[in-house]
């Protein structure tokens, strides 16, 4: 049986991964309950070796966090998996990058658009892209890099738009909607994870693929179809703001449906039902 190594294990989407994999050839980012630092590359090393490495760790969008916690993070933390992936030879490293285009030129958005990180997460995610793309041309690692669009599901992190109105339901604290009419295309958690498990059986040396449904919502169609749900009205204050303002992303998933035969299965009524009811 190969051996994958998770980082991220105990994130949002970590925790599902590892729970679909079989156990006996799981590796986690954690040494008896204690996470490894996986900025410090003596830590790193101590890690069992793997076969194959997916890759999920990192900073995620918060208020509170500066530049500099995503560069320092995000790109030292890759940078020793993937001198890991090189000293313990593993075969395949899986890497969970994010949306990188920024406003789009057009929609939808395919694997050849000009890339335009648009803020400093996404700025870092592309820069440790480019760290496993080297890695991958000068050594025998093969490499498969994911450009997921929007991931939401039943316990995603606080914070974000989903998250907030789901919350807002059961507390009835207000929130504030920015550019309503922005368009966002939004996978299910679990059609995420159908996808990491298929492809880590995928043979490639190099392979970038976007990822989502190809469909996308208003923010303002999101929450009449909370509120149709729910039966209730949220409380709710809007906002424009020009400068941020992107009017549609949108994923051209026409790549990874041909080459990987995969397309997503929950809709997103369905994924807003799933989060009301685990809420």
């Amino acid at each position: 049986m190969n051996s994958i190594l998770v980082t991220g294990s105990s994130g949002f989407i970590g925790r599902k991964v590892v729970e679909r994999l079989p156990k006996l050839g799981v590796i986690t980012d954690y040494d008896n309950s204690i996470r490894v630092n996986l900025e410090n590359i003596e830590e790193v090393m101590k890690i069992n070796s793997a076969d194959t490495v997916i890759h999920l760790a990192g900073k995620t969008p918060k208020k509170e966090l500066k530049w500099n916690d995503y560069f320092s993070n995000n790109i030292s933390s890759t940078s020793n998996i993937l001198e890991y992936c090189v000293k313990k030879n593993v075969k395949k490293l899986i890497y969970v990058s994010n949306y990188i285009y920024g406003n789009p030129k057009y929609s939808p958005i395919d694997e050849n658009h000009p890339i335009n990180p648009h803020n400093a997460y996404s700025e870092s995610k592309y820069l440790a892209e480019r760290l496993c793309k080297f890695y991958c041309h000068k050594t025998n690692l093969n490499l498969i890099i994911l450009r997921p669009f929007n991931i939401y599901g039943e316990s995603m992190n606080e914070g974000f738009l989903l998250s907030n109105l789901i919350n807002s339901v059961k507390t009835n604290e207000k929130v504030t909607i920015i550019n309503k009419d922005s368009r966002r295309d939004l996978l299910h958690v679990d059609d995420f994870v159908d996808l990491i498990l298929k492809i880590k059986d995928y043979n490639c040396k190099f392979e970038i693929f976007n990822v989502g449904t190809g469909i996308s919502s208003s923010f303002n169609e999101i929450i009449e179809k909370i509120e149709k749900i729910t039966l209730k009205k949220l409380d709710l204050e809007y906002l424009e703001d020009k400068k941020i303002f992107i009017e549609d992303i949108k994923a051209d998933i026409t790549k990874i449906k041909e080459k990987l035969d995969w397309k997503p299965r929950v809709g997103i009524e369905e994924g807003l039902q799933r989060m009301l009811k685990s809420n």
